[in-house]
């Protein structure tokens, strides 16, 4: 397991509401690229947030920093998630004036969540069924 420090804590020691948000960007950051913060694949002292403002400074698509397996060809559900992406990144700015506060990021949240009836299904709309996107998920049994 990883111990992901907020950048500010290196250097203030100080911990707070803006170090809490960056933490939870990090945390929608992983869930939607299915990634570790520091995973190998990003390369040598390279972490999540770095390697998502890599692929905006690269112009590169931010679609391809998505889970497939959450989103597959479902322009729907990836939609929804690059908007919490850009949530995430906002989250995650270097200074911790320019981040939102989490009455912000609730907010945005949900401005960002689902507006629509239908679903998709191996990349085709159905609007006929229903069916939780993270269906594999272990809280569903909670639900």
């Amino acid at each position: 397991m990883f111990l992901f420090l907020v950048t500010e804590y290196g250097y203030t020691l100080k911990v707070g509401e803006k170090s809490d948000i960056y933490s939870f960007g990090v945390v929608l950051l992983e869930l939607l690229t299915g990634k570790m913060p520091l995973d190998p694949a990003f390369g040598e002292s390279v972490d999540i947030v770095e390697w998502v403002r890599r692929k905006i400074r690269n112009n590169r698509a931010l679609e391809e920093a998505l889970d497939h397996s959450i989103a597959g060809h479902c322009k729907d559900v990836q939609e929804e998630m690059l908007l919490v992406l850009r949530i995430a990144i906002l989250c995650t700015a270097k200074l911790p004036k320019d981040r939102p506060s989490m009455r912000d990021v609730i907010t945005m949240l949900g401005e960002a969540k689902p507006r629509r009836k239908s679903i998709c299904h191996n990349g085709v709309q159905n609007p006929s069924k229903e069916r939780p996107i993270f269906s594999n998920s272990p809280v569903i049994g909670l639900l």
